[in-house]
């Protein structure tokens, strides 16, 4: 609005302390105000879950999309961060118990976190105990993975190991594993549910949807992806990421999505490839930013493009006749048109 100031950029790679985890990249995936016994007061605090990326270089794990077997990428190594602010504007980062101050470390050489730590979020299961969902490419399974940590106070996190993997047969819609989760306790469902950005065996995306009686184990992913790409000739949205679910009243829900368009005639990438992502880049090109619509998108697989917008599905006011649920999620998403 005219005469409103203008915030602009409001957290950037460390370029002042050289030993810091984000000196090359920056890509936000969770902000939400937290309560926690280790920040004075504990109300009215924004806490900014982040991943950072330097430019020490790094050898991908065999199999890593978008990257040849062997080449050194700076900024694959992207480990969870935070940041705080009073008012969402001004920032101050939080030195965690790493020595790069990230709140974890990428797991050892073998590890299904070896290759990065990437895109966390957070969920208050209550005051005394928080859970940070994140992902990984795992070379041993060949596949993006999700997994978690924990916590008493969302500062000071310990892993707790892979959790969820997508599709495990030959032609599932996420058969090459799940990324950029966000993950939502639903009081009425008595459920934790997981909307994550679903990979193809060709690399193309979706969003798909699994859900939990405690948010840790029993996952049970849906059989089929909840939101799919469009087909519309020219679509922006020909592949669909980086969900983020918003409970509304009477069942209902709100899910924001990233979308790229499909690769030009050619096979080309309609769309700047440079980064890949609607989110954080990296010096390296490619996809050393995580292969996500939020950090860093694929350049080798799927449709090439870069992530160019974000999108709203919501689920109807009037459930569709003959709409399935599951796990009693209303899956009768439609997307909203301007």
């Amino acid at each position: 609005a005219a005469g409103r100031e203008e915030v602009g950029r409001v957290l950037a790679p460390n370029n002042e302390d050289w030993w810091w985890l984000d000196t090359a990249h920056v890509s936000v995936s969770d902000v939400q105000m937290l309560s926690s016994d280790m920040v004075n007061q504990g109300t009215g605090v924004y806490w900014m879950f982040y991943s950072g990326g330097t430019f020490d270089p790094v050898v991908p794990p065999a199999g890593f999309p978008g990257i040849p077997a062997g080449t050194e990428v700076e900024g694959l190594h992207m480990r969870p961060a935070l940041a705080m602010s009073q008012d969402g504007r001004n920032w101050a980062r939080i030195e965690g118990a790493h020595h790069s101050g990230a709140l974890l470390d990428v797991g050892e050489d073998g590890d299904w976190d070896a290759a990065m730590a990437c895109a966390p979020q957070v969920v208050a299961a209550s005051p005394t105990d928080y859970r940070m969902y994140y992902h990984s490419w795992d070379g041993a399974r060949g596949r993006f993975v999700v997994g978690f940590a924990t916590s008493g106070d969302a500062i000071q996190w310990r892993k707790q190991g892979a959790i969820f993997e997508g599709g495990t047969e030959a032609g599932d819609f996420d058969a090459g594993g799940a990324l950029n989760v966000h993950v939502v306790k639903d009081g009425d469902l008595k459920r934790y549910l997981m909307f994550y950005e679903a990979v193809a065996e060709d690399g193309r995306r979706s969003i798909g949807v699994a859900a939990s009686p405690d948010g840790i184990r029993g996952w049970k992913r849906m059989d089929r992806a909840l939101l799919e790409g469009s087909s519309a000739d020219g679509a922006w949205d020909h592949e669909v990421g980086g969900p983020c679910a918003v409970p509304m009243a009477g069942g209902r829900y709100r899910l924001y999505y990233s979308g790229r368009p499909a690769a030009g005639p050619s096979g080309t990438s309609t769309g700047d490839e440079s980064s890949g992502s609607s989110g954080g880049s990296s010096s390296s090109g490619s996809e050393s930013n995580g292969g996500s619509s939020d950090n860093g998108g694929t350049t080798s697989s799927g449709s090439g493009s870069a992530w160019q917008g974000f999108g709203l599905a919501l689920t109807s006011k009037d459930e569709v006749e003959g709409a399935q649920r599951f796990e009693g999620l209303r899956t009768d998403f439609e997307r909203l048109s301007k």
